[in-house]
This record gives structure tokens, sequence and C-alpha cells, in this order.
């Protein structure tokens, strides 16, 4: 595949995953769905002895990591922003 088809396919993936993970808190799988495709394309890939961990850990730890850390950061953004939401509500009564 194309280097720049492989980085625009990797950019909308990564905006998505930005998107999925600031919905509000009562969607909160919507954020764990990269997350999940990410482990389960791992676990096929090494089963079927297409990656090594000893030789590939940067592949597999830090897009795990980076996907995990967005979605809690987009929970905790959600939150606080329903709660923002719930205070004007209050302040208006």
């Amino acid at each position: 595949m194309n280097g720049a088809i492989t980085w625009v396919i990797a950019i909308i993936v990564l905006l998505f995953h930005v998107w999925a993970c600031r919905r509000s808190p009562k969607f909160w799988y919507l954020g764990g769905i990269l997350p999940l495709l990410w482990i389960g394309a791992l676990v096929f890939l090494f089963f079927n002895g297409k990656i090594n961990f000893a030789e590939d850990w940067k592949m597999i730890v830090f897009p795990a990591l980076i996907f995990i850390l967005f979605w809690i950061e987009g929970q905790q953004a959600a939150k606080k922003k329903e709660m923002a939401k719930m205070k004007a509500k209050d302040i208006q009564k």
C-alpha cells in the first residue's frame, strides 16, 4: 500500500477515535471500539505469525496506549462538559 494512503487512513482513524471518545458519557463504549479492534488485529496477526512481540513491541504498545489515553481523556472532557450543562440549567432555574 502506498505510504500516503496509509497516512491518510491513520489520520482518519485517529480523528474518528477522538470524535468517538468525546461523546456523551452515556455513550462511553464508542471510544472503546478502536482499542478493541486494535487488540483484535494484534491477536490475529500474532497467531498467524506476522508479528513477534519481542521485535515489534513498539508497534504493539504505543498505539494501544495512545488509543486508551485518548479514550480516558475524552471521557473526562465529556463528563466535564455534561457537568457544565447541568450547572447552567441549575443557575437558570
